[in-house]
């Protein structure tokens, strides 16, 4: 009996479509945004407060010259912070990149497609009109951002 030549296996794996996100705590969520959204990430960044902005605005950052808005993200979406936010998620939006204010940062997860739903209609203890989709992992829910949601003023 001969054995196939290596040549003449057929590579049987499908190939499954994936996406990465980049994942951060606030309070006991760990949210994502797709990594294409996210331009970089900073740990604390000196905050001027800028008077009569909404009260979801920390202020403005200086990002090596670009002028930038620091949005307290758990004010934005309606969460009530564990922990001071010491990082700084900068999203593009086309021209206008914003700083997002968490927690932590977690790591660049990929998902299968297929594993990405449609959010509950309820998830306690949080406002889903921020949430564009979630993904079941092992140990918990992880909540992906709906980024233009969070643009909107």
């Amino acid at each position: 009996m001969s054995l196939p030549a290596p040549e003449q296996e057929k590579n049987i794996a499908t190939t499954e479509q994936t996406k990465l996100f980049v994942t951060f705590w606030l309070s006991d969520f760990l949210f994502a945004l797709p990594v294409e959204e996210v331009v970089e990430i900073n740990r604390s960044l000196d905050i001027t407060p800028v008077p009569q902005a909404p009260s979801y605005v920390s202020g403005i950052i200086n990002l090596r010259g670009q002028i930038l808005t620091a949005i307290d993200l758990a004010k934005r979406i309606g969460l009530s912070r564990k922990r001071d936010a010491h990082h700084n998620v900068i999203v593009g939006r086309n021209e206008e990149p914003l700083s997002l204010l968490v927690e932590q940062v977690g790591d660049v997860l990929e998902i299968p497609v297929n594993q990405i739903e449609e959010p509950p209609e309820v998830i306690e203890g949080l406002d889903t009109s921020f949430v564009k989709n979630v993904s079941k992992l092992p140990d918990r829910l992880l909540v992906i951002l709906d980024i233009e949601k969070v643009f909107e003023a």
